[in-house]
């Protein structure tokens, strides 16, 4: 008689957990195509769906991260841009101004100093949370307005552009047929996934999030958990702006700000809990590729980028609202069959 392995039972459990957002991803497609036609599955939209999708991927995964102990990242925009004008200024400096013509040794060192500037961003931030129990909405609100300033300082409110060829193929290259922002962004998610699922600190993670004062007593360091909490957020946002690099060949102080809205949609709605402890990869990555369609489906049909951005704000009253009151029900229904 055959038994099911744990592997089998870990997928099954997942399918499970997401099958609502597969039920939506079918929704949302099958309305987008109503209201779209033909339009909607030309291989041109298609093609363009994968090429804008990994930014507001890994975007999601930085904030999913964030939240898995019931915090929030505000600052990832801001240290996203701050990683590509730091590459930026970097490869100016070193490459005496002509960015384009920079060598393999001074790009992986430009990507390098970003990459630690991102993690310092993400160090201050678990450090001002743990130790002096300041709320993480405070502190990275904090911390975004800083590096937005600062972003416009280093730049003077300019744009900077210009950048050699290998960094543009990060974000608009393909490889084996695939976009390469989707291929790093689908690396990406699979390495979260073994880092949040199979390591100690993924672990740790989660149990702060579920309760801090168990996990306190267990003998792990909140401090030591929440540096590496916001550090490894800070990478994806170094990620994002790597792909945006190579999409926009430029980086400026003020790129991407309405997708901090939407890296929080994302995440509410691939049922990442807001008081922490619970959350997967896989429901963050359904629930972009939903965002993505959607978005999709809208610009084709020509509405105002603010009314798209006012329909992503009354998606999440919409979610908050929905699990508020399914709690609520859910709640009610388990004190009647106590009661009888």
């Amino acid at each position: 008689m055959k038994t099911h392995t744990p592997a089998r039972l870990r997928l099954s459990a997942i399918f499970s957990e997401n099958l609502s957002l597969y039920l939506v991803l079918i929704g949302a497609f099958l309305l987008m195509f109503a209201l779209n036609g033909e339009r909607f599955i030309r291989p041109q939209n298609l093609i363009s769906m994968a090429y804008q999708l990994p930014i507001i991927g890994l975007l999601a995964i930085g904030m999913m991260i964030s939240m898995l102990s019931g915090g929030i990242n505000l600052s990832i925009i801001a240290t996203a841009n701050l990683n590509g004008i730091v590459i930026a200024l970097c490869l100016q400096h070193f490459a005496n101004g002509q960015m384009s013509t920079a060598s393999n040794e001074i790009i992986l060192l430009a990507i390098a100093l970003g990459l630690l500037s991102c993690l310092l961003v993400g160090v201050i931030n678990g450090l001002l949370i743990s130790l002096l129990k300041i709320p993480d909405i405070l502190v990275t609100l904090g911390t975004m307005t800083l590096i937005s300033g600062i972003n416009v300082v280093l730049t003077r409110g300019y744009t900077l552009s210009g950048f050699p060829d290998i960094l543009l193929n990060i974000g608009n290259g393909d490889s084996f047929g695939l976009p390469n922002a989707l291929i790093l962004f689908l690396l990406a998610s699979v390495a979260a996934t073994i880092i949040l699922n199979k390591t100690r600190f993924g672990f740790s993670l989660y149990m702060m999030g579920s309760n801090p004062t168990a996990t306190q007593y267990s003998g792990i360091s909140l401090v030591k958990t929440s540096v590496m909490q916001y550090a490894f957020s800070s990478c994806f946002a170094a990620l994002t702006s790597l792909v945006m690099i190579g999409q926009l060949n430029s980086v400026k102080a003020s790129y991407a700000d309405s997708y901090l809205l939407v890296a929080v949609l994302a995440a509410f709605l691939g049922k990442v809990s807001p008081f922490g402890g619970f959350g997967r990869i896989s429901g963050v990555v359904l629930a972009v590729i939903i965002l993505q369609i959607i978005s999709s489906g809208l610009n084709l049909m020509r509405l105002d980028p603010f009314m798209i951005t006012a329909t992503w704000g009354a998606l999440i009253i919409f979610i908050v609202v929905f699990r508020s009151l399914f709690s609520q029900l859910k709640q009610r229904m388990k004190n009647k069959e106590k009661a009888s």
